[in-house]
């Protein structure tokens, strides 16, 4: 038998990572817990890969037989860079870098903040791999949230410091 989402064509939108709460709203009463996972382990519901408790909305929604969103009913916040960088270190060392602050109580993440965490993460991975202690990793962390505020101050400035 065929899977739902191979009967539905995706429309084109854009895919957003949100929390089981999102999803549950778009049922009326909205889904128990129970329920909820249950769809999740027969792969109704999509979870996200590499960030635990942030699932597909798109398609999860397809393969549940319910309209696709062109929007979050509330659109994410943009991110900083300072934030991406972190999210993409907390995927590198979740037990050295703890999840922001701010991604504890976000409900949906735009894909491409996610993407290019995980970016970041791919380009700091053996650097931070080679660093021994969480002192050196924490150091290495701080030394590349400074070079990307330099980076951005001399954008904003216009480029002309240093030359």
């Amino acid at each position: 038998m065929a899977s739902p989402s191979s009967k539905v064509p995706p429309t084109g939108y854009p895919e957003f990572a949100v929390r089981r709460e999102t999803i549950s709203r778009f049922f009326d009463p909205p889904l128990p817990r129970s329920t909820f996972h249950d769809l999740v382990n027969k792969g109704k519901i999509v979870p996200l890969k590499d960030l635990r408790g942030f699932y597909r909305l798109n398609d999860s929604l397809r393969r549940l037989g319910l309209r696709e969103v062109p929007r979050l009913p509330q659109d994410p916040p943009k991110r900083t860079t300072e934030d991406i960088l972190r999210l993409a270190f907390t995927l590198l060392e979740p037990v050295i870098f703890p999840a922001p602050p701010w991604l504890l109580t976000v409900e949906g993440l735009d894909l491409r903040d996610i993407d290019q965490a995980k970016f970041l993460a791919t380009a700091h991975r053996d650097e931070l791999a080679d660093l021994g202690s969480a002192e050196e990793k924490l150091a290495y962390f701080s030394g590349v949230l400074a070079a990307q505020m330099m980076l951005e101050e001399d954008t904003k400035s216009g480029g002309d410091s240093g030359t």
